[in-house]
């Protein structure tokens, strides 16, 4: 199987048919906003990404793809260098989320954007622990499909096209994903695509891309309200 053919056939995937799996997995939770109908999306989320990349990485070990080719490398610096920007990002990114969390302007901001999705927000530790894997598996599932492979296809497909436009239609892609977040959340998410998929082309690396995505996953997660204590954990239960 050709790489047109795999990423063609994925691609018709990821646009016609699982944004509209994510749309009827919340559509019950958004009705319920109960414990199993979370804990049942969040299970969804976690095979299904990673059998996704499961098919992409095996897809790239029996053709010509590399894992290079999808941004699985660390960037063209040394390591020591990497690893220190890698602490410097980090510091950074945590330097400013607690600097904006002490903002009122950015928390009333924040309190917006969580509202519109708290549906999905954990309300027990249990849940919040498995949130977690969530957000781990968003960062890297979602940045091998939507921004490793398919700019990869894109920047090889038989349609010559600009490296914005490669940026903006993985965007695009990417955004609709979030289709179930509402337009809001189409718009907001198809914004950090193009972000994420700017930072991916600028260090031919997904490492960033993929620290900044789980920490903005964890941010909503971690950051949105306090929970309940609980007497007894059901995380090795919920998964």
């Amino acid at each position: 199987m050709s790489l047109f053919i795999f990423g063609s056939l994925l691609l018709i995937f990821l646009i016609f048919i699982y944004p509209f799996l994510d749309v009827k997995y919340t559509k019950t939770l958004k009705e319920k906003k109960d414990t199993a109908s979370r804990l049942r999306y969040f299970k969804f989320v976690i095979y299904s990404e990673w059998t996704v990349v499961a098919i992409i990485l095996l897809f790239t070990s029996l053709f010509t793809t590399t894992l290079k080719d999808i941004g699985l490398v660390f960037p063209d610096q040394h390591r020591s260098e990497v690893l220190g920007m890698i602490f410097g990002f980090l510091t950074g990114v945590a330097v400013l989320i607690f600097v904006l969390m002490k903002l009122p302007f950015y928390q009333k901001l924040l309190n917006k954007q969580v509202s519109e999705i708290d549906y999905l927000l954990p309300t027990s530790k249990s849940e919040r622990n498995v949130s977690i894997f969530v957000a781990v598996t968003a960062g890297i599932c979602e940045e091998i499909i939507y921004r490793g492979f398919v700019i990869h296809y894109l920047s090889n497909w038989s349609i010559e096209m600009s490296t914005l436009q490669i940026m903006i239609i993985s965007a695009v892609i990417f955004g609709f994903a979030h289709i179930y977040q509402g337009w809001k959340g189409f718009l907001l998410t198809g914004l950090i695509g193009f972000v994420l998929a700017r930072s991916y082309l600028a260090t031919g690396s997904l490492l960033f891309p993929i620290i900044l995505h789980i920490i903005i996953d964890m941010r909503s997660f971690l950051f949105s309200k306090p929970l309940p204590k609980e007497t007894k954990t059901t995380f090795d239960k919920s998964l």
